[in-house]
Order: structure tokens, then sequence, then C-alpha cells
């Protein structure tokens, strides 16, 4: 009996509760309806990556295409050139190249007269680098030796590492470290080498030179190395390995890289490599 005679008593206080959300959310409605939606603008709208397939362009399809995307109702794009279609190396624009600029500014002046926003990736292809990319800014990789000495000993060999070579292509087709000419940027022929990391025949900077006990410890012996890897140390008691760290070159190539944009890859690890590639 109870329960029957608090089910009346609930209904009627949710009746109540239902009608005060209901008045409030009437009268909200004018200051809805005042709203007024934000003007739309190149970023508010979607933009798209455009990829420029060997820079194979030319300012009348340009001026179509753009003109379809605007309708469409993108806000922007993003050029990003990369490499061509093979076959059609004769119709390729070299990056940057004069004939380049020409076609870039003609796609500048479109995007204004039809309000498309226009980005251009910092690089061809991916990751940042080009034939600008010196061997000093490109990526690098760490390498080391080992060494062994007893107490009262002189290490008789140099702390030196020659680093080995190493040709790999995108395409996988076998190449030999010769026919590749250093520095990179003075082969004409990139788009058809399709390289993705090489490597020269060099002799490394050395970075450190540890030398750990046996029976534990460690020195740091880098100071006491010469310009030609002679090591002006003598073993104390114990027996001690050293270890060596030299900076490689990685090799590292712009992958899909358009023609005019294949190089080195920037040391993502270095400001000043930063800079420069920015500058």
């Amino acid at each position: 009996m109870k329960s029957l005679a608090f089910q009346p008593i609930a209904q009627t206080r949710f009746r109540k509760a239902f009608f005060a959300v209901l008045i409030c959310f009437v009268f909200a409605i004018p200051s809805i309806a005042q709203t007024k939606w934000p003007s739309i603008t190149q970023t508010n709208k979607p933009w798209t990556r455009w990829w420029w397939l060997g820079s194979e362009v030319n300012n009348k399809d340009l001026t179509t295409v753009m003109q379809d995307y605007q309708k469409a109702g993108l806000g922007g794009l993003e050029i990003t050139p990369i490499y061509g279609v093979t076959g059609n190396d004769a119709k390729w624009i070299p990056f940057l190249s004069k004939e380049w600029m020409g076609v870039f500014d003609h796609t500048l002046a479109e995007g204004k007269r039809l309000n498309l926003g226009i980005d251009l990736a910092n690089a061809t292809g991916w990751p940042f680098g080009g034939p600008w990319v010196g061997e000093d800014d490109a990526s690098k990789n760490m390498q080391f030796t080992r060494y062994q000495v007893k107490a009262g000993e002189r290490l008789k060999e140099k702390v030196a590492l020659q680093q080995e070579p190493l040709v790999r292509t995108e395409n996988y087709k076998p190449r030999d470290i010769s026919e590749i000419k250093q520095p990179l940027s003075a082969n004409n022929n990139m788009q058809a080498l399709s390289l993705d990391q090489v490597r020269f025949k060099i002799w490394l900077p050395l970075q450190r030179l540890m030398a750990y006990a046996d029976g534990g410890g460690s020195l740091d012996l880098t100071a006491k190395v010469d310009k030609e890897g002679n090591l002006d140390w003598v073993a104390p008691a114990g027996n001690w390995t050293l270890v060596g760290l030299f900076m490689g070159q990685h090799g590292k190539q712009v992958e899909r890289a358009a023609p005019g944009g294949e190089g080195n890859v920037i040391d993502h690890f270095s400001k000043t490599a930063l800079d420069h590639y920015l500058s």
C-alpha cells in the first residue's frame, strides 16, 4: 500500500520538473536563433595535399584543376613535388629551376584570384633534404671499434675507423659505389640512379674513446688521441677494453624526390643543419 501511495507523488514531482525544463528551453530558443554562423574562410574549409609528379605541370592545366578544386569547396592546396612518371622524362621540370618558379608563380596568382590558399612543402619527397645538403649537414650514425690492452702495455694500432661503402636503391636494382660520384651533387642522373642510401669509403672522426677495466671502472681517453689516431696512454693494472665511438655518414637519401630535389637527408638532431636548410 505504501508503494502505491508513493507513485502519484513521484509522478507529480516529475511533471513539475519536466515543465520547468521545457519552459527554460522555450525561452532559450530566441537567443539560440540569434547566434550567427561564423564566416567561412580558407581556414574553415578542408585543404588537400597536391602531388606534382615530376613537376610535370603547365599553366593551362593548373588553372583548370584549381578552378575545379575551388568549385568543390576546398580552402587551399599544399604542393608537394615528387618523382615523375617513367617515360615522361622530357616533360619533367627540375625543382626550383627558372621554369619551375614560373609555374609556381602562376599557381600563386591563380590561388589569389580563386581565394585558394597555397602552401609548399619544405622539400620534395621525404624526409627533408636535397642537393643543397652537404656531408656536414647530412644525417649521421654512430659506429664503434673495440681494442684490448693489458697492464703496462700501449695500444699498438691506431684508433681509427674507415666506413665501408654502401649503395641501396629504391627500385632494388643493384648498384656499385664506383657508379656514384662524390659529392652526390656531381651526379646528373639521380632520378635514374634511384638512390635510397649511399655511404662512401671514408675515415670517420673520433667522438669518444673510453677504457673499461675488467674489474670495474672506466677512463675517458679521448684527449690522449692525436690527429693521426695514436693513443698516448699506458694501461694501469688489470685488463682493459677500449671502445672508440665514431661519427659515420648514414647516407639516407630523399625518398620519392622530384627531379632536381634528390640528395642527402638532413641531420634531424643538428640545429645547425636545420638552420642551414631553412635559411
